[in-house]
């Protein structure tokens, strides 16, 4: 079964930073037991800026922009890519997709939002992340 065919199955991760300041990460727990996935050997980073606040996670005010944000990443990923975790930490959200291609990314970099797509066909970005080595 390829990675845009597996059913999600999301979880909430919490940590701190060495400051102290929360670390939150949603985990499609189904992609990070799988992988890696050689068909989406890619893997695309997102991330936007939050409105300052002191624990650094995102101001009520941002949540309805960020969801927005979220569902057109997914929209534009279409076929080609799939969101495998959401971090936030120290006033940064940061999408993770892996997939085949990053074509998909050209309309945000446009608009000035950071796309970084790179190679990682072992998907240890995710699995580092998810805690699995």
């Amino acid at each position: 079964m390829g990675l845009l065919d597996l059913a999600p199955d999301w979880v909430t991760l919490r940590d701190s930073t060495e400051e102290g300041l929360p670390v939150v990460v949603l985990l499609d727990r189904a992609i990070a037991t799988t992988a890696p996935h050689p068909d989406c050997p890619l893997q695309v980073a997102v991330a936007v800026q939050l409105s300052p606040t002191a624990d650094g996670l995102p101001a009520e005010a941002d949540k309805p922009n960020l969801r927005d944000l979220e569902q057109r990443l997914v929209d534009a990923a279409g076929e080609q890519a799939r969101l495998v975790a959401v971090m936030t930490l120290e006033g940064v959200r940061e999408w993770i997709l892996y997939g085949s291609s990053g074509d998909w990314t050209t309309p945000f970099v446009a608009a000035g939002i950071s796309c970084i797509v790179t190679e990682d066909p072992s998907y240890l970005g995710l699995l580092e992340l998810s805690g699995a080595v």
